[in-house]
């Protein structure tokens, strides 16, 4: 079983796919074409806005104590005489997208003919869920607004933690078992014997 459609053929020689995300929000979902400019029509007819500004971390997993997170972010200039983007989105609050879901996808083209009249629909590859909203300041224009999200491993790092001693063993087995009464406690190192 492929992961594409039947019609689509991963090993032809002129093959496209777009990075897309679609962030659920109390006021809809917003659809994101990630590192490419313009507007893309998917063939169920929602329309994904790109921009070469937009960007996405890489998926991260909870290995050596790291919490595991990424993000999807958009840099942009703050015009002097607009609106203030970071203290728009302040309004909205810590809690707008704590808990809501992020989805990733990929959409298969056959070739640039496909980007204006695709024929397979995106296809989701990931789903994670989103915790934090951020920005970035650089200068005194250049802004970057993020959103985090969780990895999939994202529970591991808030796994309790069992000791292997006799209290921790027999939480794990169900009864009191004394075969880890005698575990030292500390580095132990043998005696070589020399005859």
């Amino acid at each position: 079983m492929s992961f594409f459609p039947e019609s689509f053929n991963p090993r032809d020689p002129v093959v496209w796919g777009l990075d897309l995300v679609a962030l659920d929000t109390p006021d809809g979902i917003a659809r994101f074409m990630i590192g490419t400019d313009g507007t893309f029509t998917d063939s169920l007819g929602r329309p994904w806005y790109g921009s070469q500004l937009l960007t996405l971390s890489g998926m991260e997993s909870a290995i050596n104590g790291l919490a595991p997170a990424g993000k999807v972010g958009m840099a942009f200039l703050q015009d002097p005489d607009g609106p203030n983007v970071i203290e728009s989105l302040k309004e909205y609050g810590a809690a707008y997208l704590d808990g809501r879901p992020i989805d990733f996808f990929v959409q298969p083209l056959a070739g640039p003919h496909e980007f204006s009249a695709p024929t397979a629909p995106p296809l989701q590859w990931a789903r994670r869920t989103m915790r934090t909203m951020g920005k970035t300041l650089s200068g005194p224009l250049q802004r970057e607004i993020w959103v985090g999200f969780e990895a999939y491993s994202e529970k591991r790092r808030t796994a309790r933690r069992i000791a292997m001693n006799t209290e921790g063993h027999a939480e794990l087995i169900g009864e009191s078992n004394p075969s880890l009464e005698f575990l030292p406690t500390s580095e132990f190192k043998g005696t070589v014997w020399n005859d």
